[in-house]
């Protein structure tokens, strides 16, 4: 989340107006059973609409619920120049009561104006990254995004991994962590070549 965040803020003081992200606290039950910090754009003549938010939820007192804790980091950026596309990322370990846990791993492009350039950037990084788990994550990613009714996907590039487990937590923690690296590394140099090439644009 700090990673993250301090690259979108450097793009405000080199593109935008030099406002920073803003953290946003919040508690579930006084943080007994949870809680986290969302950070909200607010260089609006960068980011339309963006926030990266880590939160946990716990359950350890509900013994209704199979799940014990979630532990997560969520993204959604909404560039205001439409040639730098929109960009979402979940990474989570979700715990179970009996022991047992798995990880989510998401991450999509979702461009205004489509750009060969930027979704191929996109999808090499993650395909070096993810190695032998790419054609999975693209196979899953696709199906998730898939929008029936509309004969279409959401976006254009998609990886997603869900259930994920190899039996060793930290060869997959690491894992998860490369991969989050990899999402945000590709994205924001799509976007800084995006704000950078395309400086007058029709909204």
């Amino acid at each position: 989340q700090t990673y993250f965040v301090g690259k979108l803020n450097d793009i405000s003081h080199s593109l935008g107006k030099g406002k920073e992200f803003e953290a946003l606290e919040c508690e579930r039950d006084e943080g007994i059973h949870g809680g986290g910090v969302r950070y909200e754009a607010r260089d609006e003549s960068v980011f339309d609409r963006a926030s990266v938010n880590v939160s946990q939820v716990h359950y350890d007192e509900d013994e209704t619920k199979k799940l014990s804790s979630a532990t997560a980091i969520s993204t959604i950026i909404h560039p205001t120049n439409p040639h730098a596309p929109s960009m979402h990322m979940h990474i989570s370990w979700t715990q179970m009561r009996d022991g047992e846990g798995y990880w989510r791993i998401m991450g999509d492009l979702n461009p205004t104006l489509k750009n060969d350039v930027f979704q191929r950037d996109f999808e090499m990084a993650l395909d070096r990254t993810a190695d032998e788990y790419y054609e999975e994550g693209a196979v899953q990613g696709d199906r998730y995004f898939n929008i029936p009714v509309l004969n279409r996907t959401r976006g254009i590039s998609h990886f997603y991994l869900e259930n994920f487990n190899t039996g060793d937590f930290e060869a997959d923690r690491i894992f998860a962590f490369k991969m989050g690296k990899a999402i945000i590394d590709a994205y924001i140099g799509i976007t800084l070549q995006a704000l950078q090439y395309y400086v007058g644009y029709t909204a």
